[in-house]
């Protein structure tokens, strides 16, 4: 462990210390006759309004109230004080673009090739995670709650929750009416705006709408004047209709709509050159250093092209609730539309060597429908039926530039890059369409055998079919014959849970449960299909939920293995060594692997007001079989066998204390965080030099430790309030991946300097 992973130590034991000592005095003040409890936490993991310390799934949550004081607005703000939880955001493809792992489960993956997300995402009970550019990043305004599952979520996230779901809740319409609107500043020349207003149109017909403006100028500068700057304008706009036919049916549409546009890539160039890079360029180039490389330069670059990012989504959401005597009969209805554009500096100098182009759409439609008992005093049930159709189309295009040299400003050395080729010489180019259509059954049935005993028996039977296809495509201008491939695929995953309540203030449970992520159909060079198989994952949870103190101090703690089969890694070699054309994707099947760790999470109520909360979460994963692993720019099979996974940190840690009270008629509060990574291998080229099958530098394949202290403040009135913050107080210099890492000036970073801002919101009642 590094040195900054060591430093943390005495910092962790003294917060573990703080939350013991919270649970004391919380004991005290209760015995001296105080009633100060913590707030109640509302759930809907398991599709129904319940507390979080009924619910026997390991949860983190968030609420309405925690992510306006927190300023959560994007993934990684809430992943990062989640235990067990790690991500990767390197700037690719937008300033929000990101990659989850949540307990070791991931999408060890390309950006080119389209596959199942082995992490639910579910906005509002809508599957929302077939996006063009991977893995959605939703805005968060006017949110009413956030949970990130851990865990298959098979019964009722089952679609692409392998590994866990993240549960997003949106404010509904309801009769009163309210609007506020709101300003915002930052450095970087950072300015925003938001509007929200709820109104009732009748008795039976209510409105919400939300808008959001946001701009940067970003915090990486282009130095080059041919080319432009990473600074972003987005927008994004929500309305909601609620209509109350009677009062037995809730109606609930809502239509959402996020643009995104966006300059060159939040990155900054490392110096390393990456495997892929050098089976090309040879193993003797030397990375360009032009304004130096991270972290001594961590907000400068020096690219010739117009680069652009540009994302948009489109939600359409239609819930339809009719509640008979016994049960209630639920309808979800979706249709998500993406598009995604990027303009892209591929050789990351100021030299025009290569360019890449890409241009993705994505059209995901699907239909439940779920009936679920209400009244059920011996069983409380759930069964439903799903369907969906997804289709993802990709253009990607590589060319060259008009330099097909670089010549050496200190040698004088002139170093060939290109043959002889015009600009605009198609070095790369495909069409690309990825289809499937996913059925399922899924069922759960809750036995309250007595006062203390409840058994969970559920499952979810998938059928998923698969058809892609490849169509004009070119290499070095030379046309390559057309594939397509369809293959089907069907999978029952079970679940066990066994919950033992002792009393209202603990409870402990036991789980076992199954997730699938189908398999599919990989393109090759000659134009034929190879098929790969599905990935399955066994896990089993021990773990208990508590309230001590009178209800001032709630803990809840879990421990778990997970059991591989056949884990899907995508990788990408040259067929042809040294030739780029001859570039080929491909998903491997890792036989077996594992993983085993433990998590817990602590709030305390310290006194009045004041609040301590600490999460900590241990993991230790490994590949138990994977003999035919291919890493980036080899073609030859190596085994990892033995070695980690990557994007899996061992530790992750969290902690805040937050503090509020009164300024006259005014209430106010302070708040610090802290959240902390262990170090991590970034990709298989990390895992394969860890085990010593390759000779490559710890920096940057090896990602650090790191971690991040904030603090907020915030005071309000009756009818406005404001809110600051710094995040990044102590300006750590890290990273939290490596990405896509081609480029003649090594493998891209994305920095995360020191951010402050404030915003004002003003409301009326």
């Amino acid at each position: 462990m590094n040195r900054r992973s060591l430093s943390m130590k005495p910092l962790a034991a003294s917060i573990a210390l703080m939350t013991v000592a919270g649970a004391t005095l919380a004991q005290e003040d209760a015995s001296a006759g105080e009633e100060l409890t913590l707030e109640e936490i509302v759930v809907t993991a398991q599709r129904r309004e319940q507390s979080l310390q009924e619910v026997p799934i390991s949860v983190t949550a968030f609420s309405a109230e925690s992510l306006q004081k927190n300023n959560i607005t994007e993934a990684r703000d809430y992943l990062s004080v989640a235990p067990n939880v790690g991500f990767s955001d390197d700037g690719g493809s937008g300033s929000r673009s990101i990659n989850i792992s949540i307990r070791g489960v991931s999408n060890v993956g390309l950006g080119e090739v389209s596959t199942a997300n082995s992490i639910g995402f579910y906005i509002d009970e809508l599957n929302v995670g077939s996006v063009s550019n991977g893995t959605i990043n939703p805005q968060l305004q006017d949110m009413e709650r956030i949970e990130v599952l851990r865990g298959p979520q098979g019964t009722y996230f089952g679609r692409n929750a392998l590994g866990g779901a993240l549960n997003i809740s949106t404010k509904l319409p309801d009769e009163n009416f309210y609007a506020e609107v709101s300003a915002n500043a930052g450095n970087f020349s950072t300015y925003g705006g938001e509007a929200i207003v709820n109104a009732p149109l009748s008795d039976q017909l209510m409105l919400r709408a939300v808008y959001s403006y946001q701009e940067s100028d970003g915090f990486v500068d282009n130095v080059n004047s041919v080319g432009n700057d990473n600074g972003y304008e987005h927008n994004s706009a929500r309305v909601a209709l609620r209509y109350l036919p009677s009062d037995r049916m809730t109606v609930d549409l809502s239509y959402t709509y996020t643009d995104e546009k966006e300059g060159g890539d939040i990155s900054v160039p490392s110096g390393v050159l990456d495997q892929d890079t050098q089976s090309i360029f040879g193993s003797s180039f030397v990375a360009i250093n032009e304004l130096g490389f991270y972290p001594q330069n961590d907000d400068k670059v020096t690219r010739d092209l117009k680069e652009r990012n540009e994302n948009a989504f489109s939600i359409s959401n239609l819930r339809v609730a009719y509640d008979f005597d016994n049960f209630t009969f639920k309808s979800i209805t979706g249709l998500v539309k993406s598009d995604s554009e990027r303009d892209f500096d591929q050789d990351g100098t100021s030299l025009d060597v290569l360019r890449r182009f890409n241009e993705y759409s994505g059209d995901s439609f699907s239909q439940e429908f779920r009936l679920q008992s209400t009244t059920g005093e011996a069983l409380d049930w759930t069964v439903g039926v799903f369907y969906a159709d997804d289709e993802i189309e990709q253009f990607n295009s590589i060319q060259a530039g008009a330099d097909g040299s670089y010549t050496n400003p200190v040698t004088g050395e002139v170093i060939g890059l290109l043959p002889p080729i015009p600009a605009g010489f198609r070095i790369n180019e495909n069409n690309r369409v990825f289809k499937t259509k996913s059925k399922a059954v899924f069922g759960e049935a809750v036995w309250h055998l007595s006062d203390q005993w409840d058994i969970t028996l559920g499952g979810r039977y998938t059928e998923d079919t698969i058809n892609n296809r490849a169509f004009d495509v070119v290499a070095f201008e030379g046309a390559v014959p057309d594939s397509g491939g369809k293959a089907k695929f069907e999978n029952f995953s079970p679940k066990f849970v066994a919950k033992y309540t002792h009393s209202d203030e603990f409870n402990v449970y036991a789980s076992i449960s199954q997730g699938y992520k189908a398999g599919g159909v990989d393109f090759t060079r000659s134009g034929d299909i190879t098929n790969f198989d599905p990935e399955e994952l066994t896990s089993y949870e021990l773990g208990f939920k508590s309230e001590l103190a009178d209800g001032r101090v709630r803990l809840s703690a879990a421990v778990f293995q997970l059991d591989w089969k056949d884990l899907q890694v995508q990788s990408n070699f040259l067929a042809v060594p040294g030739d780029i054309s001859s570039a080929v994707e491909k998903t491997l099947n890792a036989a077996e692997a594992s993983a085993s760790g433990a998590e817990f999470e602590l709030t305390a109520l310290l006194s009045e007001g004041l609040v301590a909360s600490f999460a900590a979460g241990y993991l230790d994963t490994e590949f138990d079989k994977f003999d035919n692993a291919l890493i980036k720019g080899n073609s030859t099979q190596i085994d990892l066998t033995g070695q980690s996974l990557p994007m899996t940190p061992e530790l992750t840690a969290s902690a805040a204390l937050d503090y509020g009270f009164s300024l006259g008629d005014l209430e106010a509060f302070v708040r610090g965080e802290w959240s902390y990574r262990s170090e991590a291998a970034s990709n298989l080229e990390a895992v394969a030099s860890e085990a010593g099958l390759l000779s490559l530098p710890s920096f940057p394949y090896q990602v650090d430790a790191y971690d991040v202290v904030n603090l907020r403040a915030g005071v309000e009135a009756e009818d406005w309030k404001l809110n600051a913050f710094i995040e990044n107080v102590l300006g750590e210099d890290y990273y939290t991946g490596t990405g896509d890492g081609f480029g003649l000036s090594g493998i891209r970073l994305k920095p995360h300097p020191r951010v402050v801002g404030m915003k004002f919101t003003y409301m009326f009642k």
